[in-house]
């Protein structure tokens, strides 16, 4: 049997390892960014009161869920040693990291419960098998069936919890995915309709319209974003890639995205063609409109707070009690295998909990600024197509 000895240095190590672990959030992180930065265009330097939330591991870390598959990376994903690999990263899970409070709490729990009984109730065996009377004090345990009564409602909570999550998570893909189908969509109906004899100023009316449609989701990525983390990329990427007049009216507005779109209207105005095709050219951009109001709307309306404030008190009473329900399940080695049994029920279920946090603002975990390179170098792609059937375009009649 095991001796108390081993019991207390067991206890000792876990909250040694538990503790480095939990409060060097920065060192595992990288370098933090810098608690001063420059404010939504105003020019002038503002510290971040939220700098330590927004550095600490469990935020750094969702800009490397930003995924985006290839071929190869489904391939790596269906894998038959897959299981064996989510074994081995288990360790280095950023959810799992970001919830180890909650588990160290758990299992400092489950140690006091055990070393009252042990040493203050029913006594211990050592390892002879020998039992030790101690001072006889009541037990702290609780029977296990309202435990066991309470967690399908536990049960439902989080998984309405969860979808709800992933449904919010899969409505901005698809926004987002309307963004790049109806940008590529303008680009392509821009450069097949313009009906424009002098070349220099035909492409130089598409380059103009190949720049407003990417500027367009990049202003709607940076609007998604905080001030203290996307500012000073979002007004680099407007000076590398716009002219000075356009990136300065788009770093000096008020609403980004709004002026983006009307920017955008413009470019499609100014092109030659057919006014019933330039409103079949604007039909995609109301559409980018309407995209933009729905990413608004998720990212200002979160799951009802009071829904997900039961979830997280039912399920933070219910595991802090657990040890006490769990202690006579465990009658060898002085009940110790009950310390590690709660902990690691308080990992999976406050990992499920985590989960859907992760997943109820979509936009951070989603690669905005990836879509809206591509965006950007499709529609340049796409600027620069020809018919190449139309041998001489300087003999092109207005529709």
């Amino acid at each position: 049997m095991v001796s108390p000895s081993f019991v207390l240095a067991l206890i000792a190590l876990w909250g040694d390892a538990a503790r480095a672990f939990v409060y060097s959030p920065a060192k595992r992180a990288g370098s933090p960014p810098s608690r001063v930065v420059l404010r939504s265009g105003s020019g002038t330097l503002e510290e971040d009161p939220l700098a330590d939330v927004r550095t600490s591991y469990i935020e750094v870390s969702r800009q490397y869920r930003r995924t985006r598959y290839t071929h190869d990376d489904w391939l790596k994903h269906r894998s038959p040693d897959r299981f064996l690999s989510n074994l081995a990263e288990f360790s280095t899970s950023g959810i799992y990291r970001g919830i180890l409070k909650e588990v160290g709490t758990v299992a400092v729990i489950s140690s006091f419960v055990v070393l009252w009984n042990v040493f203050l109730g029913e006594g211990w065996i050592d390892s002879a098998g020998a039992h030790h009377d101690t001072f006889g004090l009541p037990l702290l345990k609780l029977p296990l069936t309202p435990f066991t009564l309470a967690s399908p409602s536990l049960g439902l909570l989080l998984v309405f919890r969860t979808n709800s999550a992933y449904r919010r998570w899969d409505e901005a893909r698809k926004a987002w995915g309307l963004v790049i189908n109806n940008s590529r969509n303008i680009a392509r109906m821009g450069t097949a309709w313009i009906n424009e004899p002098d070349e220099e100023v035909r492409q130089r009316k598409l380059d103009r319209l190949a720049k407003c449609i990417w500027a367009f989701p990049r202003s709607l990525a940076r609007h998604m974003q905080s001030a203290y983390t996307g500012e000073a990329d979002y007004v680099a990427d407007l000076r590398d890639r716009l002219d000075p007049q356009h990136a300065d009216g788009l770093i000096q507005s008020a609403h980004r995205p709004n002026r983006a779109l009307f920017d955008l209207a413009t470019a499609v105005n100014d092109l030659s063609m057919h006014s019933l095709r330039r409103n079949e050219i604007d039909k995609s951009i109301v559409v980018l409109g309407d995209q933009k109001g729905a990413s608004e709307r998720l990212f200002s309306s979160p799951v009802p707070l009071f829904y997900t404030r039961h979830t997280a008190r039912f399920l933070t009473i219910w595991m802090l009690l657990l040890p006490l329900g769990l202690y006579d399940s465990f009658k060898s080695m002085n009940h110790i295998g009950m310390i590690p049994c709660a902990a690691v029920l308080a990992l999976f279920l406050f990992g499920i909990e985590e989960l859907a946090f992760q997943l109820e603002e979509p936009f951070s975990i989603l690669p905005l600024v990836g879509y809206s390179n591509t965006i950007g170098d499709n529609a340049v792609e796409i600027a620069q197509w020809r018919n190449i059937y139309d041998e001489d375009p300087a003999k092109r009649q207005m529709d």
